[in-house]
């Protein structure tokens, strides 16, 4: 008998390994799917505390440090920098003016940006790799979300006087981790950027896992023997100083105004204890006594009536019994309405201090309006600084891309107050034909540079925009319009003679 197989039993054999086959390729691209889920969750979500050690959890606790201990530690800043940073977080909780203090220089700017190349021979360019550079460098920037995580980095520096920043990042995400500034320290400068180290023997392993995967290479070459400062790598490196005219410390940029704030808080206290006193009345029970001392009145038949008043008296009322006269002495200052309040003086001298227009957080001091834009003028320039600070540090990253053609990012310089003036400015330029201006136009108004062609296709072929009809204005329609005069003037550019001129209503009948 032969062993040679039939055809049958061949086909059968070939299917049953096609199957196999099938089977085996499937498995194989269900286990790649699910490493890469499992390394998009762990790329994608950054530990802030592990579940399963409640000893990962932070729970910072911060000194009340007195008024003597501020400025004695402003003698010395370079060895006094963790209690000047403490006292300032613990005021950024504590006090209302600080944090809004800070909040107001974060929230400053508004970070649109453009981008554009560097060093690059237009004529030499290839259109489709121009193109497919460009693309790679907007999606970078775009998942980065530059403004939210540059808010919170300025927000930081301003408080503690430096972000000592880590990155965690993938395809898709980006977010920048507070290191602990207590185990860092400045160490080089790269790019014009800041470069940091942390003392890895005040992380513990098992917290590693909290850091970026970088943090576990630089923790093993501390226990090989390396030195306990390890440099953080510039690829995860994200550092801004809220002051770069020394290396030596960091210390927050409005320690000096400290002291205004216990003393602030202070006059609170002794305002709230005076307009308790204030309130408080006494009635005094008058016991007259004969020529030889005596009382007039039976004692236990005037203790009755005393504790009869007192049972009727309300809150904040007392009453005492005495066969002396009684006479009050008042200590409070009383000069009518010409009488400055201590507590609002303190507020506007603060704001003073801090160089910053006390108007613009509620105060009813009397300031023109051409002080003010000057005012806000100021604050805007010393924000532009950090602006550009930042604008290096995320160009440094950009200059690790791969691809020939480089990209540059350019901040523009655009603030909540200054927007409006910034939107004309630019149109005025995309008008004139000035190239890059309608990019800049767009990035004021809020439209992404990444976002055009997406936006431009959507309008023309999916919304259609061009079919409709435009809304009727002086520049769709010709002849005068119904109201005539020059258009109002914004609040922030009005002049004094301007304001009198809107609060007399001289112009409403023109």
């Amino acid at each position: 008998m032969s062993n040679i197989p039939n055809k049958e039993t061949i086909r059968a054999s070939q299917k049953a390994q096609e199957q196999s086959d099938v089977n085996d390729a499937g498995k194989r691209e269900f286990e790649k799917a699910l490493n890469f889920a499992s390394y998009f969750a762990k790329s994608t979500n950054t530990p802030i505390w592990n579940v399963n050690d409640l000893s990962s959890k932070q729970n910072p606790t911060y000194t009340r440090y007195t008024k003597e201990n501020i400025l004695s530690y402003m003698q010395a800043p370079a060895s006094n920098e963790k209690m000047l940073r403490n006292a300032s977080i613990y005021m950024y909780d504590a006090s209302s003016q600080y944090r809004r203090l800070i909040q107001y220089y974060a929230l400053l700017l508004k970070w649109p940006y453009v981008i554009y190349t560097v060093d690059t021979d237009m004529s030499k360019v290839k259109e489709e790799a121009y193109k497919k550079q460009y693309q790679k460098v907007t999606s970078y920037l775009e998942m980065r979300n530059l403004q939210h995580e540059l808010q919170k980095a300025v927000t930081i520096a301003l408080r503690d006087g430096v972000l000592y920043g880590a990155i965690w990042q993938s395809n898709n995400s980006f977010y920048v981790q507070r290191i602990n500034p207590d185990y860092c320290s400045l160490t080089a400068i790269s790019d014009g950027t800041w470069i940091y180290s942390v003392d890895m023997s005040q992380i513990q392993e098992s917290k590693l896992n909290l850091y970026p995967p970088e943090f576990t290479k630089m923790y093993n070459a501390y226990k090989n023997g390396g030195n306990k400062y390890q440099e953080v790598p510039e690829s995860i490196s994200f550092c801004l100083k809220a002051d770069e005219t020394n290396a030596t410390y960091s210390i927050p940029p409005w320690s000096s105004t400290l002291p205004m704030l216990y003393d602030l808080e202070t006059y609170k206290a002794l305002q709230e204890t005076a307009t308790r006193i204030a309130n408080y009345k006494m009635l005094s029970m008058k016991i007259d006594l004969n020529s030889d001392g005596t009382p007039v009145i039976d004692w236990e038949l005037a203790k009755s009536y005393y504790q009869q008043l007192y049972r009727a008296l309300p809150p904040y009322v007392g009453a005492t019994i005495s066969p002396m006269k009684i006479e009050s002495f008042n200590f409070e200052k009383s000069n009518g309405p010409q009488d400055v309040d201590t507590v609002s003086r303190a507020e506007n001298q603060f704001w003073f201090d801090t160089g910053t227009s006390a108007l613009l957080h509620g105060s009813n001091i009397s300031n023109t309006a051409g002080s003010l834009k000057l005012s806000i003028k100021s604050d805007e320039e010393l924000m532009f600084g950090m602006m550009t600070q930042a604008e290096r540090l995320i160009n440094r990253m950009l200059k690790t891309i791969p691809g020939t053609i480089k990209f540059k990012l350019q901040f523009l310089p655009v603030t909540i107050f200054n927007v409006e003036e910034q939107i004309k400015y630019w149109k005025e330029a995309a008008s004139l034909g000035v190239p890059g201006s309608k990019i800049a136009y767009a990035a004021v108004l809020g439209v992404h540079q990444a976002s055009l062609p997406s936006f431009g296709y959507i309008e023309s072929n999916i919304v259609q925009t061009d079919s409709w009809v435009p809304l009727q204005s002086g520049y769709t329609v010709g002849g005068q319009t119904s109201e005539g005069g020059r258009p109002t003037e914004s609040d922030l550019t009005i002049t004094d003679a301007g304001e009198k001129t809107r609060e007399a209503g001289s112009n409403d009948n023109r």
